[in-house]
């Protein structure tokens, strides 16, 4: 895990290495072992590093290839790097580190940029310079583990970062905030998935795109070289409907073993997330059994604590649990930190807060790899909304028939009776404002569900290759950049293609069971994720494995309150126009998760758009919120 930036000028310009440092500044805590900043006419590209694997300097990057002809900087860890090394070998080229950095330029340089992305399984994003086509070429997992955003430049040219910051701190080009984005974040949705941003003008690469860019010309080539709607398999889908149902969760518990033993390979110290769900938990205990002195993390959320299951896990195990206690004082001093890390306001995740605060306890104890439970709710479909899709839609169907016959006789009628459709107008400017990204992904995944036989096969595959491309993405940037706030690499065995290619082409039984018992009170007599309780039932206290999702809660937008002064001539003010007797009609209604989300808009602007310092936002906060 580190940091890149870089900038190609277009026809001739020249990038000088103080200008590349300059950008590196802001991603420091992205690198906090090494630096490096390479030069060519027209390019240039800088690297901070967190050192992983092989710590030597044989390892450092930008990396240039023997003959010259590339340069590397990358993103990153490559998992099957070990098995591309020993081809590599066989074919006769020299390897001579033992990490992953040398192994990609390798393949890179006898393959190409586009077949050699083809090959890697992991959490990645690089940046290459071919001098001899005079081309950069820009890639990132097919997770989009890994940031990558790029902005055009004055002068027809590119610059590039895993950060935001990066992009719009330096370099004489100031942000703008994109009224579209902010509109559709302060709505809910969360803007860390397709490529627009919060910022005009600057993008992001899309998990599993390439993009090409030619200075001479100034074209920006985009293309996509893996989807995850690619692992759609029937033949497996057949073969996993036809084999007993011990036989499958044997097949899933083998896939999870395998992801957890790929996402243990580090020469530095490695930890698990203990959040208290069934997915960490699970997680902890197969890497306990290959790491038997692994610690465990917890964040013990005040009013929303989960720390009893952690303490309960860590016991059963004999793993030592460390714990962080987080207050509603905690959240609100983070807040200004948080926010810089994360680019933009928490809106859509605002337990990034607690998750912020483990992974500075792991970092202060020398962790610098954490093993985290996110894919499993996506792929094995565990949220309680997905869960109650069919009866909900079902419930919709039936609701639109008297709907429809008033709308017929009297719409005026209908209006009163039904004055909230659920095609709402807020929901169309969400989709309008982000591009329409849910739609896009929605029509992918359902163009490639292929033969899978029952209805009920099909929409299951249908939801888990929704939830891959859209939700688990803005839960993999959060746990990316919080733990890069302190140096700490977020890992996700659930991301690992044994599993993943496997649970997408499982049938639906084995992700949603219908029972007769009541399981989980948000959706009575469904189990979700089956197949993953299975597994847990046989390695886990049953007081774990059968625990009911809860998300990593955060209830402080139920306590929240502040003063209109704290908006008085600031972002969201300016952003809409609004008057002092606007404001406090604003914030007049107290507690509310809409309170919440104008204070972190708030926040955001004032940090990135206003010049507002950190220290000065907290001190802001301190002053005008209560809870």
């Amino acid at each position: 895990m580190c940091g890149l930036v870089g900038r190609c000028t277009h026809a001739g310009g020249t990038v000088t290495a103080d200008e590349i440092r300059e950008a590196l500044a802001p991603i420091r805590h992205r690198g906090p072992d090494a630096d490096g900043v390479w030069t060519g006419a027209g390019i240039g590209l800088g690297h901070v590093r967190l050192s992983i694997l092989d710590l030597s300097d044989a390892a450092a990057q930008p990396m240039v290839s023997p003959d010259g002809r590339y340069v590397l900087a990358f993103n990153g860890e490559i998992y099957n790097f070990r098995q591309l090394r020993d081809e590599l070998r066989e074919a006769g080229v020299q390897v001579h580190s033992t990490g992953d950095t040398e192994v990609l330029l390798s393949l890179i340089a006898v393959h190409g940029c586009a077949a050699a992305f083809r090959r890697l399984e992991g959490d990645w994003a690089v940046a290459v310079w071919d001098t001899r086509d005079e081309v950069l070429t820009l890639g990132r997992d097919v997770h989009g583990v890994k940031p990558l955003y790029f902005r055009r430049t004055a002068d027809g040219g590119l610059r590039f970062g895993s950060e935001i910051k990066a992009l719009v701190a330096t370099g004489g080009a100031a942000a703008e905030p994109s009224v579209a984005g902010i509109n559709a974040a302060l709505l809910g949705y969360s803007m860390t998935w397709g490529d627009r941003t919060l910022y005009r003008g600057v993008h992001a690469v899309r998990p599993g795109e390439r993009l090409v860019f030619d200075p001479r010309r100034g074209t920006v080539d985009r293309s996509l070289f893996a989807r995850i709607v690619d692992w759609v398999d029937d033949d497996l889908y057949r073969e996993l409907s036809a084999a007993p149902a011990a036989e499958v969760v044997r097949r899933v518990d083998e896939a999870i073993g395998a992801g957890v033993r790929s996402r243990l390979v580090s020469d530095a110290p490695l930890a698990c997330l203990a959040s208290g769900g069934v997915d960490s938990s699970l997680i902890a205990t197969v890497a306990g059994g290959e790491r038997p002195d692994l610690p465990l993390y917890h964040a013990d959320v005040v009013n929303d604590s989960e720390r009893p299951a952690a303490e309960a896990l860590a016991a059963a195990l004999g793993l030592r649990l460390r714990t962080v206690r987080v207050t509603d004082a905690d959240i609100i001093a983070a807040i200004p930190d948080v926010t810089w890390y994360n680019d933009g306001p928490l809106i859509y995740h605002l337990n990034a807060l607690p998750f912020y605060a483990v992974c500075r306890l792991a970092a202060e104890d020398g962790i610098k790899v954490l093993l985290t439970g996110e894919g499993s709710d996506e792929y094995l479909i565990g949220y309680p909304d997905q869960a109650l899709r069919p009866v909900l839609d079902l419930v919709g169907r039936v609701k639109k028939v008297p709907r429809s016959w008033l709308s017929a006789l009297s719409p005026k009628a209908a209006k009163l009776f039904w004055p909230h459709p659920d095609d709402t107008f807020a929901q169309r400017l969400v989709e309008l404002s982000s591009g329409f990204e849910a739609q896009t992904v929605g029509l992918a995944s359902g163009g490639a569900v292929g033969e899978a036989g029952r209805r009920r096969d099909r929409r299951s595959r249908v939801a888990s290759l929704d939830l891959a491309q859209s939700h688990l993405v803005s839960l993999l940037h959060r746990n990316d950049r919080l733990g890069m706030a302190w140096g700490l690499e977020a890992r996700f065995p659930f991301l690992a293609p044994e599993f993943t290619r496997l649970a997408v082409n499982l049938p639906d039984r084995y992700k949603l069971r219908r029972t007769v018992r009541a399981n989980d009170r948000r959706h009575p007599f469904i189990v979700d994720k089956w197949a993953i309780r299975e597994v847990a039932a046989r390695r886990l206290p049953k007081s774990l494995a059968a625990r009911p999702k809860r998300g990593f809660p955060v209830s402080i937008t139920r306590r929240l309150t502040v003063s209109p002064k704290f908006f008085e001539d600031g972002f969201v003010a300016d952003m809409y126009g609004l008057n002092d007797a606007a404001i406090a009609v604003a914030v007049g209604d107290g507690p509310s998760e809409w309170l919440t989300r104008l204070i972190l808009t708030e926040v955001w602007g004032q940090l990135f758009f206003r010049g507002a310092g950190r220290e000065q936002m907290g001190e802001a906060l301190q002053i005008h919120t209560t809870t």
